[in-house]
């Protein structure tokens, strides 16, 4: 296995609290994990000066490939090799991203589903993602999102440990 140099890699955790953190990374360790599928909202904030919402929701698949294409220096890109930690900023492991794309959450195979947390319903999992979802936004604001919204796939493979 090759060694890395950690000082010179990019280093972050992922998880909006030190209990999702640990837990992502721990499961990323374990080979439980080897992806990570979120709500894209935060990830455009520079998008939306340039595309409304409602017509982004609008994109078909490939259409949104190609708005990634368009801004590719502001994402993950196949093959980048970065550090990952727990939440209080230590080094747990070197990751490479294998894949980053974008999705609309409804068009999610189970295949890909799976990857995340080893789900093998995809009923279960699109419940597990919606109750996600209704931690950080309202339940009116879920209902349209749920089958609208667009998630944002990082598929990782584990290099090393710490």
């Amino acid at each position: 296995m090759a060694d890395y140099n950690l000082d010179e890699l990019m280093q972050w955790h992922y998880g909006e609290t030190k209990e999702e953190a640990d837990q992502i990374v721990s499961e990323i360790m374990d080979g439980k994990r080897t992806a990570i599928i979120s709500y894209f909202e935060p990830y455009f904030e520079t998008v939306s000066d340039i595309i409304e919402d409602e017509v982004l929701f609008e994109y078909d698949n490939d259409q949104l490939q190609s708005l990634l294409e368009e801004r590719r220096d502001m994402y993950p890109q196949c093959g980048d090799i970065n550090v990952l930690t727990n939440w209080d900023g230590e080094p747990q492991c070197v990751i490479r991203t294998k894949g980053f794309g974008l999705m609309h959450f409804g068009d999610i195979p189970i295949e890909v589903a799976e990857l995340e947390h080893g789900d093998t319903n995809l009923e279960v999992w699109q419940e597990r993602k919606s109750e996600e979802l209704l931690e950080q936004f309202s339940e009116k604001e879920i209902h349209s999102r749920t089958i609208l919204s667009i998630e944002i796939i990082e598929v990782l493979e584990k290099l090393s440990f710490h």
